[in-house]
């Protein structure tokens, strides 16, 4: 199952990065005289250019770690750090399963978080101070004198062989994801292919993170119902659950939000309901409506309407269909909004799936509403 972890710019980061530190390690052991490339003054020009572009690069890095609050993700916690260890000496060679989940909110995992923050915050500052010494600090200075570099130079390659360490050991650990490529191809994509129950924990993290977003929201919007509709939409989309089959934990998730779930394929055929579907149309189990299609519980006049709509969503797009009237299991009707997603599976859209919340009430109180006011006319007239 595939699911979407990697944000646009955390992958063009990531890339941007390697490449500059790649080039770093190529003019740098070039001007130690490791072996001739491009030669001396080139290097040194090359290097020091590269630099300055790290340098922009992790200014914007840190400020989006700041506004999207991933930093939280480099917060060091003891919690299971001796099970992660243990995994990586001797339960991964043993088919072991990973002590922890990847989570929209935890992504990396405790052993990670102490490597990455240590980069962060001790060997990449230090690879800067000591590169920009060597680039500005002009000696004698009136008042102080530095007899020499060397112990900057020192500290400067100890610091480029740390760096090299730990690039050596990340491709290496990339290969021990689901399978060997799924990590750098997620890295890449934005979509990391995950066993089943891993998916299923993710994708429930990142919705309840869009809900309680939503919920702030909520409170500041005066259409509640399109903006808790919209929450859903996001989630699908950004969560990949548009890309494989639902996992019974993300069904749950959704059920006891009150938000109905569905998935029809491309013949219009009921795939897969939740509870919470269930109960909004009124029927006794999933059974029921699983394998029938979706012009069961429309109206003639809805049903060309929503036909059309789902023709779109084959099409590749994402709708918002509004409010609609549903006809219930006991031939009452009910009234609840809707979107619309494809789903894809390995990239073909083979049907499409949304949520459902329920508007029935607010409907019969507008209709009351309506009557009230009626008869308050018709009196005065």
């Amino acid at each position: 199952m595939k699911v979407y972890i990697y944000k646009l710019f955390e992958r063009f980061w990531h890339w941007s990065q390697a490449i500059l530190i790649f080039l770093l390690f190529i003019t740098g052991f070039e001007i130690h005289s490791t072996y001739n490339l491009m030669g001396y003054e080139l290097a040194v020009k090359v290097h020091n250019a590269t630099a300055w572009v790290f340098l922009v690069l992790i200014v914007f890095a840190i400020f989006w770690h700041f506004t999207t609050g991933e930093w939280k993700q480099y917060i060091p916690t003891t919690k299971f750090l001796k099970a992660q260890f243990n995994y990586y000496i001797t339960g991964i060679f043993k088919g072991a399963s990973h002590p922890t989940k990847k989570l929209v909110y935890n992504k990396f995992n405790p052993l990670q978080r102490i490597i990455y923050l240590g980069l962060k915050i001790l060997v990449i500052p230090v690879q800067l101070i000591s590169g920009f010494l060597y680039l500005y600090f002009n000696y004698p200075l009136k008042g102080f004198e530095l007899q020499s570099l060397e112990l900057v130079a020192i500290i400067h390659t100890l610091g480029a062989f740390m760096l090299l360490a730990f690039v050596i050991a990340h491709i290496y650990l990339t290969t021990t994801g689901h399978k060997p490529l799924s990590s750098m191809k997620a890295m890449i994509t934005g979509w990391e292919e995950m066993d089943e129950e891993s998916a299923a924990e993710l994708v429930t993290s990142q919705l309840e993170e869009v809900l309680l977003k939503t919920k702030k929201e909520v409170k500041t919007k005066t259409n509640k119902e399109a903006l808790i509709h919209k929450a859903y939409a996001d989630a699908g989309e950004k969560t990949g659950a548009n890309e494989a089959k639902r996992d019974t934990r993300f069904k749950n998730a959704i059920s006891k939000s009150g938000a109905g779930y569905f998935c029809i394929s491309k013949e219009g055929i009921y795939r897969d309901v939740n509870d919470a579907w269930v109960a909004l149309y009124k029927y006794d189990s999933q059974d029921e409506i699983i394998g029938k299609h979706y012009r069961l519980s429309r109206t003639r006049e809805d049903f060309k309407e929503l036909e059309a709509s789902a023709e779109k969503v084959l099409n590749g797009q994402t709708i918002n269909h509004g409010e609609v009237k549903r006809i219930c299991k006991d031939g009452s009707e009910g009234y609840h909004t809707l979107t619309m997603s494809p789903v894809r599976i390995n990239d073909e859209i083979t049907g499409f799936e949304g949520f459902i919340i329920d508007t029935t009430a607010k409907r019969l109180a507008e209709r009351e509403l309506l009557k009230k006011q009626l008869r308050e006319n018709d009196s005065k007239n």
